[in-house]
């Protein structure tokens, strides 16, 4: 049997390639879309940007360049914290906005086509798993 960790990168990758390709249908990559679904579930389709670097488990550093280019397309605006001017706040743009209706159908659809391949059961080892990994399992290795 293959090592699960390896598998899980694998099939990362083909989640990537599945929605970088339908993200290019809209002009967006698939980064770019999986942050506009992000924004899009927030309250003002507004989130703290160091809330999106958490999000997608990346520094803070990457998340200000992705922002960045973002808002180079007309996908966001950075604005400042009413209360904290030194956080910065991402919001989507009204081209960004037009999107939701087609990223949402998109996500809903992709994930229901998957869980129909599976038991609950089964599919709630699946996410046991994923938790774990996700959480770190380098402390649990001698």
């Amino acid at each position: 049997m293959e090592p699960i960790k390896k598998m899980v990168k694998q099939a990362s990758t083909q989640v990537e390639r599945e929605r970088d390709a339908f993200a290019s249908t809209l002009g967006i990559t698939g980064v770019q879309m999986s942050v506009i679904d992000f924004l899009a579930n927030q309250p003002g389709h507004t989130s703290p940007q160091n809330a999106i670097a958490h999000e997608f488990g990346i520094k803070r550093s990457t998340t200000t360049v992705m922002v960045q280019r973002m808002a180079k397309r007309g996908l966001v605006q950075r604005i400042n914290a009413e209360n904290d001017k030194r956080q910065k706040l991402v919001q989507l743009m009204p081209m960004a906005e037009k999107l939701i209706s087609r990223i949402r159908t998109y996500m809903i659809d992709d994930d229901q086509k998957l869980r129909a391949h599976f038991a609950s059961d089964e599919l709630a080892v699946v996410q046991r798993v994923l938790d774990f990994i996700k959480e770190g399992t380098a402390h649990e290795i001698d």
